[in-house]
């Protein structure tokens, strides 16, 4: 009997494994978005910089001034800034990642140094605090706010 108990507690633990192995990791599901979407950027490519976002998305963006609210919206400020910016850089740090809501809502904080270049070859420079909250719905992870505001005490170049 204390064969069989054993047994049967050795059978119940290794068929609880593999489900802990298949549970998702918030953290590296955004990293692998983020990076598709800053490979799309590099592109130019503005729908698959996109196709992440919730059509109800706000962004707040120290380049815009106001909140932009949809993601048409959203579409139409970035189709802009790229033009109007086609040679851009930026150095993220000090990343944090939180996880909420039983893995389906990500806050990521960051900081940003921007460095863009415009058509005419002047340089626009702008140090930033960022914040994206990411949610999971429909098994698909969409970011449904954003919101980066320059750093206090530094220069914004435009």
């Amino acid at each position: 009997m204390r064969l069989l108990s054993g047994f049967l507690a050795l059978v119940l633990l290794l068929g609880t494994e593999p489900v802990v192995w298949a549970q998702a990791d918030p953290a590296k599901e955004v990293a692998d978005i983020t990076r598709k979407r800053a490979e799309a950027a590099a592109r130019g490519d503005v729908n698959a910089w996109l196709a992440d976002l919730a059509d109800n998305v706000v962004f707040t963006v120290a380049r815009a001034g106001f909140r932009i609210e949809g993601k048409e919206a959203v579409r139409a400020f970035i189709t802009n800034l790229w033009q109007n910016y086609p040679t851009r850089q930026e150095l993220t740090q000090q990343v944090t990642r939180r996880v909420f809501q039983d893995g389906n809502v990500f806050v990521v904080n960051s900081y940003t140094d921007q460095i863009f270049i415009d058509k005419n070859g002047r340089m626009s420079t702008l140090m930033q605090r960022n914040s994206q909250t990411w949610v999971k719905t429909g098994g698909r992870w969409l970011l449904v706010d954003l919101h980066n505001s320059g750093m206090p005490g530094t220069p914004y170049t435009p």
